[in-house]
């Protein structure tokens, strides 16, 4: 018992900087899930905008008049958030294509004016059952 007031603060401190080494260690995880979300998104991003100007380059066009899609706001931001989605959807690891197929227009016009990226991911979710998790 003679050693007891020097056990204690020993212990005290002990648990102190162990209790610190782990929240350092949990800040350094989080600026690295951080720093991963971040280039994920960067990654989705580039991703849409490839897509984006690869469907530009398809000339795609509407109605009788033949008018370019590509020149229409409303259809090029949907076709934008089309993309968007499916570059999430690839990530998420689907098993899709990023990209928007020359021949997929029957698969784009029912979904492209629709309201979010979140609503566009789950219409091809229900829609083209093949998908599946990578």
């Amino acid at each position: 018992m003679k050693f007891s007031p020097f056990i204690a603060p020993l212990a005290v401190m002990f648990f102190i900087i162990f209790n610190q080494s782990f929240a350092e260690s949990a800040r350094d995880t989080l600026a690295t899930i951080e720093n991963d979300a971040s280039i994920a998104e960067d990654k989705i991003a580039q991703l849409s905008e490839t897509c984006h100007q690869k469907w530009q380059s398809l000339n795609w066009v509407m109605g009788q008049q033949n008018i370019l899609a590509k020149d229409n706001p409303a259809f090029s931001g949907g076709v934008m958030n089309i993309c968007r989605a499916r570059a999430e959807l690839f990530f998420e690891g689907y098993e899709l294509t990023p990209f928007i197929e020359p021949d997929s227009q029957s698969e784009v016009f029912p979904i492209v004016f629709r309201y979010s990226v979140e609503e566009i991911k789950s219409q091809i979710r229900l829609h083209l059952p093949k998908l599946r998790l990578i």
